[in-house]
């Protein structure tokens, strides 16, 4: 079972969690300044020597392990500016290892990480002021403090924006009645390597374990029940305040049929008796057209083969329009001959009596329809905002439009009507069975998201999707290199700054944004300025 009985089954791989944080890095969210007094009870005028002014600021992206269990490791590299005895500037490099519990809270549907430790690796000073290691160790004790304070009740979570963001359907009412509900969910990490999150939305029912990694490969895994789809398209068909209605228009060129200027000219010919000749030609011939469809019925469909959902009972309003415009270009002229071949006459036959050019209107349509669609079928597919849906790609109906004559041949008006339908069977409004399962189109902190080599599976009873993700402004920010630079030769990853680089041949030189890519692709983290990062 590729839910593991569960009504919907999430798996996230370590490299999506690492890219997740990389994004809270980049926005600067992870930093506290303030001021700590170490001594009480000193006279006023002393008061500045036992102050000291503080600021930390994250300068590499914190790096996610999965451990046992739902625990983690985030690892934070920042640089500490301190302001003591009245005015001395003090500057330290802090290595911070933070431990965590991934969690699902229900109440605000959001994937996270609790923090409950806060440990000091390393607290390097980077300047030439000499300090007594006593001071330093007083240091080292402020700063357990102080960072065990702000990152367990200040900070207390760093959310996971890049999936289970947030469950909410789309076009629903703002109320606690219209949420899709959450009645379990279960967290575990699986080999160290996948964040596995399992939940059912309407019933808290025992499920089978988390066990079995189905990622293959990929940074995000979705598998939900055929069922749940059900339950979910009827919940949100119940509630939703969407009309199901898409209105339309638009303008194309359209390719003109010529035996209809033949025709018009034949026609002025034979009504006068041949004694009128006119020479027709219609240029930038245009279709307007447009209207609404709307939706007034739940249907009901079911999954067939591959990727292919048959409707039924889809019922459909209209109302449209169409209008074929041209620039007609006229010449009419008086054959005093009628009839009789002009090469034959000795005269003179041909008198021109008037020139038209104007822009005329060759038909125009207008009618409403009620359809009741027997046979529909659509495809399953994410839309814009990464929900699944059903898009409907074929539907079986006739437009019969009530209109008088027109000066458009009978093949023309055949393709008119035809085009009018296909525009019909695009606007059908989406029929939503998920929440967003992916939040790459929304704007979280600044960044948006791509998915890529995206795969979508049905079986008898549960979809399947995986995806790879790539945040846009991770491959575009202004700048020069990215934070981190490894040797293809050596396999080593250093920071930008690393003495080391300077070492590496341009030729054996790779950028990354984001330390977990590289090593995950067997790049070991520099033991002098990455030490500590390393997957286990």
């Amino acid at each position: 079972m590729a839910t593991n009985n569960y009504d919907m089954l999430v798996q996230l791989d370590e490299k999506l969690l690492n890219k997740a944080l990389a994004m809270v890095y980049y926005t600067g969210f992870i930093k506290f300044e303030g001021e700590y007094n170490f001594v009480e009870g000193v006279p006023d005028e002393l008061l500045g020597f036992t102050k000291i002014k503080y600021k930390l600021q994250v300068k590499s992206e914190p790096f996610v392990d999965l451990l046992e269990a739902d625990e983690v490791d985030i690892r934070i590299s920042g640089e500490l500016n301190l302001i003591v005895l009245t005015g001395v500037p003090v500057g330290l490099d802090i290595e911070l290892n933070v431990k965590a519990h991934a969690e699902f809270d229900k109440g605000i549907q959001n994937l996270s990480y609790s923090i409950h430790e806060v440990q000091i690796l390393s607290l390097k000073l980077n300047d030439k002021i000499q300090m007594h290691r006593n001071f330093i160790q007083k240091l080292n004790q402020i700063f357990t403090i102080l960072l065990n304070d702000y990152f367990k009740n200040t900070l207390k979570v760093l959310h996971i924006p890049m999936a289970l963001q947030s469950l909410e359907l789309p076009m629903m009412p703002d109320n606690a009645a219209s949420k899709l509900p959450v009645s379990r969910v279960d967290v575990k990490i699986l080999d160290k390597k996948t964040l596995a999150v399992g939940i059912n939305f309407f019933a808290d029912t025992p499920s089978a374990s988390l066990s079995g990694r189905f990622t293959n490969g990929k940074e995000l895994y979705f598998g939900l029940k055929k069922q749940t789809l059900f339950n979910i398209f009827n919940f949100w068909w119940d509630r939703t305040t969407f009309n199901k209605k898409k209105e339309f228009d638009g303008q194309t060129q359209v390719g003109f049929d010529a035996t209809l200027e033949k025709g018009v000219d034949l026609a002025t010919r034979i009504i006068s008796l041949g004694f009128i000749e006119s020479d027709t030609n219609y240029e930038n011939v245009l279709l307007d057209y447009g209207g609404t469809v709307e939706i007034t019925h739940k249907p009901e469909f079911e999954f067939i083969s591959g990727n292919v959902v048959k409707l039924t009972k889809l019922i459909l309003k209209t109302d449209l329009f169409a209008k074929v415009s041209a620039d007609v270009f006229k010449e009419i002229d008086l054959d005093t001959s009628s009839f009789i071949p002009d090469k034959i006459t000795p005269w003179n036959d041909d008198i021109k009596l008037k020139t038209i050019n104007k822009r005329k209107d060759l038909l125009s349509l207008k009618d409403n329809f009620d359809l009741e669609i027997i046979d529909a079928e659509g495809q399953l597919a994410f839309n814009e905002d990464n929900n699944l849906v059903v898009k409907i790609k074929k539907a079986d109906f006739t437009l019969d439009f009530k209109h008088k004559g027109s000066n458009l041949t009978q093949r023309m008006l055949e393709k008119l009507i035809s085009f009018i339908k296909e525009r019909v069977i695009e606007k059908i409004p989406d029929i939503v069975l998920s929440p967003s399962l992916i939040l790459t189109k929304v704007n979280i902190y600044g960044f948006t998201g791509t998915i890529s080599d995206t795969s979508l599976e049905i079986n008898p009873e549960e979809i399947i999707v995986s995806t790879n993700i790539i945040i846009n402004e991770l491959k575009s920010l202004p700048v020069a290199v990215p934070l981190y630079i490894a040797n293809k030769k050596s396999k080593v990853i250093h920071k930008f700054e690393c003495p080391q680089v300077g070492d590496i041949d341009p030729n054996n030189r790779i950028g990354y944004f984001v330390i977990y890519e590289a090593l995950s692709e067997n790049y070991t983290a520099c033991k002098t300025c990455l030490n500590g990062y390393h997957i286990n």
